[in-house]
């Protein structure tokens, strides 16, 4: 069975990749759509803020993602969730179209404000570790410096989180792994979980509410994610309002006593039988 992994960090393949070979899999790690393998299966895990740094080098890899599709080829994560994946904007939109609650979101407007007389959180359209995100008061128009030819940020109303965190469940396939949860931090809005001492609570995936599990499911079905997470806040009435989909986030290192097996072993078994399909 061969594998194409495209990646724009390679570093970050590593462990997975190291999983896949010792199951049998020969792996191709690819930085460019030129080096994926003719056959096999393909896996993307470009990470978002490639939109951000080299908007040419993403649109091929999302032409590329495309055409393979079109060929019929099976693509992990393929060109549908890595658009949405890479826009704020579009990804209020599937959360409306999905008929899940989410804070209130407008595109910004440079000098001015989309949302005004609101706290909002101004944010780039494609990101990641929270970079570039910023709080503007409800006074406070948004920065011209900050835009430049750049299109895409977006104001999105700020939400009192209940319980003070920020919540994440992570999925593979059509199953939820589990549930982290983070305190929020003030102006910080990097909740990576990939460090072992970070703050965070996991919660196996039988004590996660029903309606949370039922939204999230809809969602990356919609979005076509078979690998990543989504988050949430809780609001003042300890309902779930939807606020991100991560196609490639990180595994907490903690999660393997939850599951009684490493993630990113499950994650490998995972690709593997994907890969037996689509040959």
């Amino acid at each position: 069975m061969s594998i194409s992994i495209l990646t724009d960090i390679p570093v970050w393949v590593r462990p997975l990749v190291r999983y896949m070979e010792s199951m049998g899999s020969s792996v191709q790690v690819a930085s460019c759509p030129d080096e994926v393998l003719g056959h096999g299966l393909i896996v993307n895990r470009v990470s978002t803020l490639l939109a951000k740094r080299d908007k040419n080098r993403a649109d091929k890899m999302t032409d590329s993602f495309r055409a393979w599709e079109g060929e019929g080829r099976i693509v992990v994560n393929g060109s549908q969730c890595f658009l949405i994946g890479c826009n704020k904007m579009a990804q209020a939109d599937l959360f409306k179209e999905c008929g899940v609650r989410t804070p209130r979101t407008k595109k910004a407007i440079p000098g001015s404000r989309a949302l005004p007389d609101r706290s909002v959180l101004l944010k780039p359209p494609a990101g990641g570790f929270g970079k570039g995100i910023r709080g503007l008061a409800s006074d406070e128009p948004a920065p011209d410096h900050l835009f430049g030819p750049k299109e895409g940020w977006i104001e999105q109303e700020v939400i009192t989180a209940v319980d003070g965190c920020v919540h994440r469940i992570e999925i593979l396939g059509t199953e939820i792994l589990y549930e982290a949860h983070s305190p929020l931090q003030p102006d910080e809005f990097n909740y990576c979980l990939a460090h072992p001492e970070s703050d965070v609570t996991l919660t196996h995936p039988r004590k996660i509410s029903p309606e949370i599990t039922k939204a999230v499911r809809k969602i990356t079905r919609s979005a076509k994610m078979e690998i990543g997470a989504v988050e949430y806040l809780l609001d003042e009435n300890g309902d779930p309002l939807f606020i991100d989909l991560n196609p490639v986030s990180s595994l907490h290192p903690g999660a393997a006593s939850v599951l009684g097996r490493d993630p990113l072993e499950l994650t490998a078994s995972y690709l593997v039988q994907r890969a037996s399909a689509s040959t």
